[in-house]
């Protein structure tokens, strides 16, 4: 049963957070969260915006989020937290870009969120706004991410990532 699945992951999950707030906040920032185990998932992404506001001394208005994908965990800095889990609809990550496929669906292993200040921004090349749902009812937006790409039709195709495939 898919539902009893998810229930005992989110079950680990919690364990896993409990776990590192008994060692301190050094061992929750470095942990990779599952965001679609997490009660509220705005609250998680709002969190990692205050952490990093409140560590380097920056209002909230100067954060700005973007986003890099991998295909393992990597090293996280004092602005980044690592999320897995995300699922892709319509489109797959390739060679550090978005791109529009027949696929349903896709994983996207691990995400690194960073929070940057906006006058430390580089932009470079083409980018495509995607909304983040809690699962594919898509009646929950969680957050809007930019991802690099080199296409158009990402809209047209209803192009959208889900916390959980569970709805």
């Amino acid at each position: 049963n898919p539902w009893v699945i998810d229930f005992s992951e989110r079950i680990r999950q919690i364990l896993r957070i409990v776990e590192a707030a008994q060692k301190g906040a050094t061992a929750l920032k470095e942990l990779t969260v599952w965001l679609g185990g997490l009660f509220s998932q705005e609250a998680y992404v709002t969190a990692t915006r205050q952490t990093v506001a409140q560590v380097k001394g920056y209002s909230l208005e100067e954060l700005k989020l973007q986003v890099s994908i991998h295909d393992s965990p990597v090293d996280l800095d004092s602005n980044s937290f690592g999320i897995s889990g995300l699922k892709l609809m319509g489109a797959r990550h390739e060679g550090g870009k978005l791109k529009v496929t027949e696929d349903i669906m896709s994983d996207l292993v691990y995400t690194k969120i960073s929070w940057i200040r906006i006058c430390d921004v580089k932009e470079v090349g083409k980018k495509i706004t995607l909304p983040v749902y809690l699962n594919n009812m898509r009646t929950i937006l969680v957050e809007t991410l930019d991802f690099p790409t080199d296409e158009d039709k990402f809209y047209q195709r209803g192009v959208a990532i889900l916390c959980t495939s569970l709805s």
